[in-house]
């Protein structure tokens, strides 16, 4: 009888105030494992939280994982690591494998561990980062590389550049893709649309942008593009942008509101857009735009492809591996192609319904369950070491 696999998650993302992408990737990944290990007896999951959170991590519903104290809060653990005061988490909580699902690991004295390393923007774009946040990823992501049993990562541009950075061997890295829930991400009927766009203010057609407003997600590109575009085009559809504003957004909003005075219309959703109601805006979209300078993957567009949404990406990092054939892809940083190609595929119907079938194609290639299963298989071959 082969010996109980045991398992540490630090579950600190799924508490911040701030539920980022890391926190979206990390709690889909839990919810489609919880299922995978449904009856089996031969591994056991335990989530790390700090004690105040426990009520709230509980609140997920997992039914198939372990709960574990820890003494430190996201803010003190960083700190901790920031002085190189780090305790062995594994003489804390005893022998197992420990996963550390945002970027930096705890150093374990005889444990195994298997951290998260989503991109590497932090070293490649490090002007697009708050300087402190920036500085502390690159002092500690190489540690918990050279410390990692395995490393995940999250598309084939980020495992290469996590080999190329840190001369990790390919084959101790493994790729565990974002997926795609099509219980909620798919076509939403007309008047459902109406009701969300309704609720935020938002009318009329519209070109479509999600993530964060910031330098690297390359909004001011997609704007000048759009300024480009002749007047007709610009009166039939307005730019609506979907994010949190974010590191260094001063210019991106001059650029919106010189726009915005000149007579072109600029949207964005009036209050935070809620996580259940974003697919009825992509659903909503002529044109899904993502003009990223880079991105470790890149879930917008494969979450736009899966509403039926026409999508041009940045090809560049590992967008053109996320939307496959199922894009248009253009140089990010020429607003002169970008504004042609935008024209390009609202002017072409046959265009656009190609494209949504190819997307609808592409976004099916995503799956949580078919990940988490990569991820479980990766946990078993390491306990079974």
């Amino acid at each position: 009888m082969s010996k109980k696999i045991k398992v540490f998650i630090d579950a600190e993302v799924l508490v911040v105030p701030h539920f980022s992408g890391i926190g979206h990737y990390t709690l889909e990944l839990l919810r489609a494992l919880d299922k995978q290990i449904e009856g089996r007896d031969d591994i056991n999951i335990t989530l790390g939280i700090y004690f105040k959170h426990i009520r709230k991590i509980k609140s997920y519903q997992f039914r198939n994982f372990h709960y574990k104290r820890t003494p430190f809060p996201l803010r003190i653990s960083n700190a901790l690591k920031i002085r190189g005061l780090q305790i062995y988490w594994d003489v804390l909580f005893g022998k197992k494998i420990y996963v550390f699902p945002n970027f930096t690991s705890w150093p374990l004295l005889f444990s195994k561990s298997v951290p998260i390393i989503y991109d590497l923007s932090f070293e490649k774009f490090p002007q697009f980062a708050d300087p402190r946040n920036q500085q502390f990823l690159s002092d500690n992501v190489k540690k918990s590389a050279d410390w990692a049993e395995k490393i995940v990562t999250i598309s084939t541009n980020s495992k290469q550049e996590i080999v190329d950075y840190y001369g990790t061997k390919p084959n101790d890295i493994e790729i565990v893709y974002p997926g795609i829930d099509q219980s909620q991400f798919f076509r939403w009927p007309a008047e459902e649309v109406e009701k969300v766009k309704a609720r935020y203010g938002v009318f009329g057609k519209y070109i479509l942008y999600v993530g964060n407003l910031e330098p690297r997600k390359n909004l001011k590109t997609l704007l000048l593009a759009y300024e480009k575009m002749p007047t007709g085009v610009r009166k039939e559809y307005s730019i609506l942008l979907v994010g949190a504003r974010g590191w260094l957004d001063d210019e991106i909003f001059d650029i919106i509101e010189r726009l915005r005075i000149a007579g072109n219309r600029i949207q964005q959703p009036q209050g935070y857009v809620k996580d259940e109601d974003r697919a009825a805006l992509y659903s909503g979209a002529s044109l899904f735009v993502y003009p990223s300078l880079y991105e470790g993957f890149g879930i917008p567009p494969v979450e736009a492809m899966a509403c039926g949404v026409p999508t041009i990406a940045s090809n560049n990092s590992s967008l053109p591996e996320a939307v496959g054939d199922a894009a248009k892809t253009v140089d990010a940083e020429d607003a002169g192609v970008l504004s042609d190609m935008i024209q390009a595929v609202l002017g072409d119907e046959r265009l656009q319904e190609k494209m949504r079938a190819q997307g609808f194609e592409q976004a099916d290639k995503y799956s949580w369950n078919h990940e988490a299963r990569k991820l479980l298989e990766l946990l078993i071959k390491v306990g079974r070491k």
